[in-house]
């Protein structure tokens, strides 16, 4: 996402600084990015503002544009205050932010603007989940907070429920919600005052890499099912920038699609997007720094498809593994991974970081880099193929482990998320 919106917006601006809370990332190798910086962690909202603001103020006598790329969209919004008159903020207002996020506001916006969604029931207090959901079982439970998938869990049982309930004491409210029929489809739109400049929508006909042994393949299509419920969101929330709607349909057209959320920031497919013909950064910086496009915003391209390369990865990393000097330090890691049962990031990363060093981490990732590159049919929805160095920020694995002695969270699922 991050190397998606630095290659949008190089064009426009004379200077491009990564930020991060460790090094080694993506952004650190990209041709697109000029400097990449360490800032405070997003969790930590004041502080990780005060850190992009000291920034800013390095570049006073310019005008600095901030465009957050994950869920800080929401932690700069609350803060934004606390930068000074140059810095450009990329994010919706906070007012508006707050109608949809946390989850739990979703619901009750849903309620308010007649918009179709799976029956939701919200629970404030572990004694209010004590005494069950309304609806039965199968649902889904999920923390109101979160982004990326966290935590959500299809429960099908009484004893999955209590144990789901006893996993997540720390994460209230909590939200109940009955399955939609149907497939995922991920509505993205860029908004100006409550009215939609353009709005586009892909699905993931591949998205369970854990149970199948394939990537994600996300596939561009028509956003008329959908637009009603999205105009309606972003006039009722008067919202001005970027967001992500989720959505359950079953394709047919007599079945209204149920919204299930929607995120105030940019999301997983933003690559995808943009390879179709939507580059959301690019007018969402026109946007922020204009106050109006200055550019045609495009129109996606129904049926594209692309990849996140980790259907063909394993046999890519095992050529580039078996053929290179640095295998021996792989001892048994490597065999295991390639016969164990499916393939994750979570897996790969436990082998990258046993790597003895950096500089044979390096090596192994520039093999892979020119093997992945080359394999892949579609376009890939992971890098610019101009920008193949940008790869070598799977380093930010040891980076992470270096700092916080654990495997990031974004390697910590079995699945790609949407």
């Amino acid at each position: 996402m991050a190397l998606t919106i630095a290659e949008s917006v190089r064009p426009m601006v004379d200077h491009v600084i990564g930020l991060d809370t460790i090094g080694l990332t993506a952004l650190s190798f990209s041709k697109y990015c000029d400097e990449t910086r360490t800032v405070s962690e997003p969790s930590d909202e004041e502080a990780y503002t005060r850190d992009i603001a000291d920034i800013c103020e390095e570049f006073a006598d310019d005008t600095v544009l901030i465009l957050p790329g994950f869920e800080d969209m929401e932690a700069l919004a609350r803060h934004k205050s606390l930068l000074p008159t140059n810095a450009r903020l990329a994010a919706p207002d906070c007012s508006s932010i707050e109608k949809v996020t946390p989850k739990h506001h979703f619901a009750a916006l849903i309620w308010d603007n007649d918009i179709n969604a799976p029956k939701t029931q919200i629970f404030e207090t572990e004694t209010e989940a004590q005494e069950g959901p309304e609806t039965p079982f199968p649902i889904l439970m999920k923390p109101s907070r979160g982004a990326g998938g966290r935590g959500i869990s299809k429960i099908a049982s009484q004893d999955e429920y209590e144990a789901y309930l006893k996993a997540h004491e720390n994460d209230y409210p909590l939200l109940a919600q009955s399955l939609a029929d149907g497939d995922d489809y991920c509505v993205s739109a860029l908004v100006h005052e409550g009215d939609v400049l353009v709005m586009s929508a892909y699905t993931n006909l591949e998205n369970q890499p854990r149970e199948a042994g394939a990537g994600v393949v996300r596939e561009t299509v028509s956003t008329a099912p959908f637009e009603a419920d999205v105009r309606k969101i972003a006039k009722a929330t008067n919202w001005t920038g970027v967001f992500e709607a989720d959505f359950m349909w079953t394709g047919e057209e007599d079945d209204a699609p149920s919204a299930i959320e929607v995120n105030a920031r940019f999301w997983a497919g933003l690559r995808h997007s943009t390879l179709s013909g939507v580059d959301y950064a690019r007018l969402l910086a026109e946007l922020t720094l204009h106050g109006a496009l200055r550019s045609e915003p495009g129109t996606p391209e129904i049926g594209f498809r692309s990849q996140v390369p980790l259907a063909w990865l394993p046999s890519a990393i095992d050529g580039a593994f078996s053929a290179s000097e640095y295998a021996n330090q792989l001892s048994e890691s490597w065999k295991r991974l390639k016969n164990s049962k499916g393939f994750s990031l979570k897996k790969f990363g436990r082998v990258l970081a046993s790597l003895s060093d950096a500089k044979a981490a390096k090596e192994a990732l520039e093999d892979v880099t020119l093997r992945v590159m080359d394999r892949s049919h579609l376009d890939v929805d992971l890098l610019a193929k101009d920008d193949p160095a940008a790869a070598l920020g799977a380093l930010f694995i040891v980076s992470h482990l270096a700092k916080y002695g654990e495997l990031p969270p974004e390697i910590s699922f079995d699945s790609v998320g949407s």
